[in-house]
Parts: structure tokens; C-alpha cells; sequence
């Protein structure tokens, strides 16, 4: 069952000890600007790690457009980093970041958007109300 709601309200993650981050929800203008640089990936790169750095271009374009607070980041002199463009990709140049950023802000969204392309069961677990569409066997 697709679930509407009207609420887009900002939630902070945990990303990692002493670090939390508040995100914005992601928006269908968020993922399209996303999946433009995804394209644009496959578009100007022919190496082998297209995949890798596609999926990276996906996350990050994400995170540039969902992060809006944060606490516990700073710069090299560990003075509190405001949130800018430049501060997110820096911090999506750190593995452990960039992976629970994926995993926990990322991933739900892209299976949420999965759920949204196939259709659901019937309740009993099978098409029982459908009338037969094949033709018996002799």
C-alpha cells in the first residue's frame, strides 16, 4: 500500500558516535536532480568503476540537497563546520559517513520508491476473485 502523507518534516540520524544529522525528506525534485547526475556519469565516464561512481554521484547529490543540521562536525582545527555544499562532500569523502548516510537516509527512500512500482497481493496471498485467464490443457 502506497501511504500519502501532507508531513515533510526534518528528522535527524545518527550517523555515528557524536555525530547526528537533521535531513529533509526526499522530494521527487530531489531524486530527479539526483538521478541527472547519475546520467551524467554514465554520460562522461568510461571506466570500469562507472557503477561505483554513479551510485556515489546518487548519494551525494542527495545528501547535498537533504542535509540541513548537523552536530558534531568540524574542520581540521575541530571548530564546529557550518553546513555548506562544500562541507557536505567533504563529508561524503569519509567511508564511514558516506555509508551510514546511504544506509540509513538513502537506501529506505530508494526501496520506498521500489515498493511504488510493483503491485501488491491480494490479501489472501493470491489473485483468488480473477477468472482464469489460461487456456486449459487437453
Amino acid at each position: 500500500m502506497l501511504k500519502l502523507s501532507q508531513a515533510a518534516e526534518t528528522f535527524w540520524l545518527d550517523v555515528l558516535p557524536g555525530v547526528r544529522i537533521r535531513f529533509k525528506p526526499i522530494t521527487v525534485a530531489s531524486m530527479l536532480v539526483a538521478r541527472e547526475a547519475v546520467g551524467k556519469v554514465f554520460r562522461d565516464e568510461d571506466q570500469d568503476d562507472v557503477g561505483a561512481r554513479a551510485n556515489i554521484a546518487l548519494v551525494r547529490e542527495l545528501a547535498r540537497r537533504g542535509i540541513v543540521e548537523w552536530e558534531g562536525i568540524g574542520d581540521a582545527e575541530g571548530q564546529p563546520l557550518s553546513v555548506t555544499r562544500e562541507a557536505v562532500d567533504l563529508l561524503m569523502e569519509n567511508w564511514p559517513a558516506y555509508d551510514q548516510i546511504d544506509n540509513l537516509y538513502v537506501a529506505p527512500a530508494l526501496a520506498r520508491d521500489a515498493e511504488k512500482n510493483v503491485s501488491s497481493n491480494s490479501s489472501a496471498g493470491t489473485s483468488v476473485e480473477a477468472p482464469t485467464t489460461a487456456t486449459p490443457v487437453a
